[in-house]
């Protein structure tokens, strides 16, 4: 059985011949791994032993490879990356690891009228070169592929704030929904000319949003619903039109909304953070296992950087024996595997998941 035929068995909800596997990690444990285990990149990816392979555009004018979410298009003389919204973000460095994070400086923070928010120089479908994609899924015949897009409500906080992008969706409503409609329209856009040069042959279409916190959403259940469901069903209906599964990711804790994303055809949730309120993967599988697959869950919180080898041994055969059985459930860390956890754990991971 080949990873496309494992995969695709899984997301049919049946048993492929083991858990299909995803194990990312964050350029400084792969500097780690690669030292460790005395491997090249070429050598590490063959360890793991990834079921999937990323498909996406080229953009067409990087003014650096280094970038947060999306590509930067400028580096201001005070070394702040502005992205192709033009927020800015900086390069921090710590004991484990480099990482980008927000200035917090949002460019519309001072926006005042609808009119300005038109004004605004968003960015086009046009930015990239699709050419690449039909060849690049050709290239891996016997890999699931997937794509991506991110998600309007994270892209709008981040142009706007925080504080005032909530504030706008509890007082000027006209406004907050201005603002993602312009956002959404470009991701939609973008996402069909991905879907269009892929001709079908996508396995997997990743909608990226992160709504909620370690204890919940970051709004109310029926906010999310008024604001954000309309306009995420969109992507899940067009995802859906070229043949592509949908790959849901946030961070956190969207328990309150689960049945909502299965109604609007949601197909994998990602990445199920075990520690935040309401996410233990035991209890998603027994409830909502058979209308969603599940992908994620080995906590890198706790038991990656804290655990011994025996502990992550144990817990992730847990997880391939109980959220995989019957299929629907894709290895993978919590979110991206940090540098903060000894490379005997990821290697305890990685060996035991491809048991």
């Amino acid at each position: 059985m080949n990873s496309l035929q494992r995969v695709q068995i899984t997301l049919d909800h049946k048993q492929p011949d083991r858990v299909p596997v995803e194990i990312s990690m964050a350029p400084d444990l792969r500097r780690k791994m690669k030292q460790h285990l005395s491997f090249d990149d070429a050598q590490l990816d063959q360890y793991i032993a990834n079921d999937f392979a990323f498909i996406g555009p080229v953009f067409k004018n990087p003014a650096s490879e280094i970038h947060y979410a999306d590509p930067t298009i400028e580096v201001t003389p005070q070394d702040h990356y502005l992205d192709i919204y033009r927020v800015p973000f900086k390069k921090i460095e710590t004991q484990f690891q480099t990482y980008i994070d927000l200035v917090g400086n949002p460019p519309l923070r001072q926006c005042d009228s609808i009119q300005e928010l038109d004004d605004f120089p968003w960015p086009t479908p046009n930015l990239w070169d699709y050419s690449n994609i039909e060849a690049d899924i050709q290239a891996h015949p016997q890999k699931a592929t997937w794509a991506h897009s991110r998600g309007f409500f994270e892209i709008a906080h981040f142009i706007r704030g925080m504080e005032e992008f909530m504030m706008d969706l509890a007082l000027n409503p006209d406004f907050a929904c201005r603002l993602m409609d312009h956002i959404a329209e470009y991701l939609l856009e973008r996402t069909r000319c991905i879907l269009q040069a892929a001709k079908g042959k996508l396995t997997i279409c990743e909608y990226n949003d992160d709504v909620a916190s370690q204890n919940g959403l970051l709004m109310s259940p029926d906010m999310w619903r008024q604001f954000v469901k309309p306009r995420m069903a969109r992507f899940c209906d067009l995802i859906h039109q070229h043949g592509a599964k949908v790959k849901y990711h946030s961070c956190g804790s969207v328990r309150a909304i689960i049945p909502d994303l299965i109604e609007i055809g949601v197909d994998i949730l990602n990445p199920i953070q075990p520690l935040a309120q309401g996410m233990d993967p035991f209890e998603l599988k027994r409830e909502f296992g058979k209308d969603l697959v599940f992908h994620g869950g080995i906590d890198i919180q706790e038991l990656l950087p804290n655990a011994d080898v025996q502990q992550v041994r144990d817990h992730t055969q847990k997880m391939i024996d109980i959220v995989g059985k019957d299929g629907g459930y894709i290895l993978s860390g919590s979110h991206c595997l940090q540098a903060d956890a000894p490379a005997e754990n990821i290697i305890a991971l990685i060996e035991q998941a491809k048991k």
